[in-house]
């Protein structure tokens, strides 16, 4: 392949303080270059071959396909759960009555990407699920905070929740925690760092002054969720996201 350039030639200088341009002349001068792609793919190969590979490895089974929709999932389901499970056995620090009788967990449907196929599950179809690099995030909302979070839900016709049951109209909207009424109190939130810093409008998690970012990727959390499981089983619908408009 040939590239040209340009190259410019005579200027005069006049006095010490200032130039000026006597003539100009310009002159097309071929430079050949050449590219063997052949090089570079013999660098990548044995990457893209150990990639394809980790990608490839089944860590679990599906029982049916999981997909996503509102207000409740078989996928949200799965998501929500798979968090809580790893979420309930942190220790952030300074949230010492965090316990599971005040906790969920709480997601978006618009970061779960893709459904899970009936089949093995893939390193790769987790990848595909969850694609970004978030990180578990526990929130303490207070009981403002809570009331935010219920009107949320209801006008946004639920997301994907874990530990507790909500019943959302537009003149009530209670919430059921161990199958415990829970009354308006505080409330620990187990989330996506992305979500506690107002993602998906969740400004309620974005006003809390008490949170922690555990460092820990929900990814990974998928990952070894499905590896300890070894089949995930459908879930369904068991009916903790009910909504009357």
């Amino acid at each position: 392949m040939k590239q040209f350039c340009a190259i410019a030639l005579v200027f005069i200088l006049v006095g010490c303080s200032h130039s000026t341009y006597e003539s100009y002349t310009a002159e097309n001068v071929g430079l050949d270059s050449t590219y063997n792609s052949n090089d570079l793919e013999s660098i990548i190969a044995p990457y893209r071959s150990e990639v394809d590979a980790q990608m490839s490895a089944v860590i679990g089974v599906c029982d049916s396909t999981l997909i996503k929709y509102a207000p409740e999932s078989p996928l949200g389901n799965f998501a929500a759960d798979a968090i809580f499970e790893k979420g309930i056995t942190l220790a952030p620090p300074g949230f010492n009555d965090f316990k599971v009788n005040n906790s969920i967990a709480l997601l978006n449907f618009g970061g779960l990407r893709a459904p899970i196929n009936q089949g093995d599950i893939t390193i790769g179809n987790v990848f595909e699920f969850m694609p970004f690099d978030n990180t578990i995030t526990i929130v303490k909302l207070d009981l403002d905070g809570v009331d935010a979070l219920l009107d949320y839900l209801y006008l946004m016709n639920g997301q994907p929740v874990s530990n507790a049951t909500f019943d959302l109209g537009a003149d009530y909207k209670n919430f059921t925690l161990e199958n415990l009424p829970k009354e308006k109190t505080e409330l620990y939130v187990i989330t996506s760092n992305y979500l506690a810093s107002g993602g998906d409008k969740m400004n309620f998690l974005k006003d809390a002054t008490e949170k922690w970012d555990s460092g820990i990727l929900m990814r990974d959390v998928f990952i070894e969720y499905i590896k300890e499981k070894g089949v995930i089983k459908n879930v369904g619908i068991d009916r903790r996201m009910k909504i009357s408009k």
